[in-house]
Formats: structure tokens, sequence, C-alpha cells
């Protein structure tokens, strides 16, 4: 005898309506990067940067969105040493990401964030960079590397970096950013941070007491871009 189904809880849909599929985002994280030397002179060299040199951030192509993001930043900041050592960590960083750096070259940017400043969740694969003219498609390799007093002078400005995350349902309504698990790195001193650019991801507002921008949460935000064209 063919046992009946209670369909009220067993309902014939496989899966919910809201059914979301998420996947933890890769991330490589590394302390002490530098010896700390060099991460001593990184450091005074964005201190002592010109504020001429120091524009508002823009987003998307370029526009001055301050509801989006607000900090500051300088294209033409010299970090000659990070980019060996980021060369040098590269073939590590490939394995665990699972992307290829061959034919890439670096871009990036002194990024300078004070009291009240934030970036809003976001993807590096979208238009073209504002401060760098670099066309996002390019990227192939976000980092993040940190510099600031110690102990810290300021709070927050944590990276959220958040999972991936698709609807199941073709049905569903969308997805929120609210629907996404994350996970948050705190901007250490000399420290950094490699992910894919396609990774949605923001900036927690930072918090610094004195305004001083001495005491900012200085980050070199860059990427390693494709230079064939591809």
């Amino acid at each position: 005898m063919t046992e009946a189904v209670d369909t009220t809880t067993a309902p014939n849909a496989p899966m919910g309506v809201h059914a979301i599929w998420q996947s933890s985002t890769k991330v490589c994280r590394i302390t002490d990067f530098l010896p700390a030397p060099a991460a001593e002179g990184l450091l005074e060299r964005a201190v002592s940067t010109a504020r001429d040199d120091l524009l508002p951030a823009r987003v998307r192509g370029n526009q001055l969105d301050t509801h989006t993001r607000r900090s500051l930043t300088h294209r033409g900041f010299p970090a000659p040493e990070l980019l060996t050592a980021i060369d040098a960590v590269s073939d590590q960083v490939e394995k665990v990401l699972g992307v290829s750096c061959a034919g890439t070259e670096p871009s990036y940017t002194l990024n300078v964030h004070n009291d009240g400043d934030f970036y809003r969740a976001h993807q590096d694969v979208s238009s073209r960079d504002a401060a760098t003219g670099v066309v996002a498609a390019r990227r192939v390799l976000t980092f993040v590397f940190y510099v600031h007093r110690t102990p810290a002078p300021f709070t927050g400005g944590a990276l959220r970096v958040y999972d991936s995350s698709v609807p199941l349902n073709v049905h569903h309504g969308g997805l929120r950013r609210e629907d996404c698990a994350y996970r948050d790195y705190g901007p250490d001193h000399n420290s950094i941070i490699f992910f894919l650019p396609s990774s949605l991801h923001e900036v927690m507002p930072v918090s610094c007491p004195s305004g001083e921008y001495a005491d900012s949460r200085f980050a070199i935000n860059g990427w390693l871009c494709r230079t064939d064209g591809a």
C-alpha cells in the first residue's frame, strides 16, 4: 500500500521560493607584510603627502557621490617596496584565489579615511576607475595594504567582504546585501589583503576623534590589471 503524503508538511516545491545560494568569498590576508622599517617609511610618506595631491574620492567613472564614498585619494603616491613584496607572493596568492596574474601590471592609489569616512558596498569590476583611469574589466586581483600610527588613533574602518550569493529561484525578487553573510577584516598596520575584484565589499565608517590628517587610516588600494586588452 502506498502511504499518503501530507502536502501541508511536504510541499511539491523542491526548495523554498526565497532560497539563496551562498559560498564563502576567498581572501588572502598577510600580517607584518613588509619589514618594519619599510612599513614605517611608507607611513611617513603618506603622512607627508602634500594636501594639493589629495582629492575627494569618486565613484562610477568620475562622479563625486558622498553618500556612497567619502575619503581622500592620491594617484601618484610612490610605493615601489610594496609592489616588489606583492610580486614576491603572487604565486601563492594565485593558488589560493584560483586566478592567474600573468600579463598584469599594478595600478593603485593612496586612500585616506578620517573621521566619518566610508565606502559603501561595491565591486571593483564595473565602469572605469576615476582615479587610475583603468577599465575595471581588466582587473584580475584587488589588494589593500594598511599603514597607520600605532596604537591606532581611530576606530572602525574594517574591510567588510560579503559572501558570493545568488537566488536559486528564478522568481525570487532579487538579492539584497542584507541577505549576504560577511566577514570583517581589521585595517591592521602593515597588513595586506588580496581578493577578487568581483567580490562585494565595503569600508566601514571610521571614527577619528582628533580629526588630524596624520591620525588617518591610510590604505594603498590597487589592482593587478591585464595589459593584453583581454
